[in-house]
């Protein structure tokens, strides 16, 4: 009894080593230019310090219902009706998630966070709270893909202007 113990110690032990410890640096720098990007988005907002951290090259799958994934041209389009559309904006309860690949399941640098963005529809005065997951991946400094998953639509038609009853 005494041996299966000590066996059993020396086991776990080993796999909690430091040498299983994964080398997280990568995603910790990612970590940072993610988290730069996202703030963008809140108040204050800041178009050109987000235009500066995403690659020309970007290939982002788009919240909005039957956009699919867009482009460089389609991801400034969507950042510009943000920045421009909503104040007060935060992005709150943030969970930050290392991405790991599909083959060996190790962490691979990319990011994914969930959370939930606040804020003010600038056109109505509505207020807004929605829940999203996003995912990043980032080489030399930028954002070379990138997906969001909240509903979009659904939040502009809620903020939507209150339509009169016709009499």
């Amino acid at each position: 009894m005494k041996n299966l113990f000590y066996a059993l110690f020396f086991v776990l032990f080993a796999c909690t080593s430091p040498n299983n410890i994964p080398d997280m640096t990568l995603y910790n720098a990612n970590l940072e230019i993610v988290k730069k990007t996202l703030a963008c988005y809140e108040t204050p907002q800041d178009f050109e310090t987000f235009k500066s951290l995403i690659c020309e090259s970007v290939k982002h799958q788009s919240p909005m219902y039957g956009q699919g994934v867009v482009d460089y041209e389609g991801v400034m389009g969507q950042a510009q009706f943000y920045m421009n559309g909503f104040s007060n904006v935060k992005f709150e309860n943030a969970k930050w998630l290392p991405g790991v690949d599909t083959v060996n399941y190790q962490n691979n640098g990319s990011v994914r966070v969930y959370g939930t963005w606040t804020g003010t529809s600038n056109a109505t005065g509505k207020e807004f709270a929605v829940d999203s997951y996003h995912y990043f991946y980032v080489k030399d400094g930028k954002i070379t893909a990138s997906g969001d998953y909240f509903d979009a639509t659904g939040m502009v038609m809620a903020l939507a202007p209150d339509q009169e009853m016709a009499k």
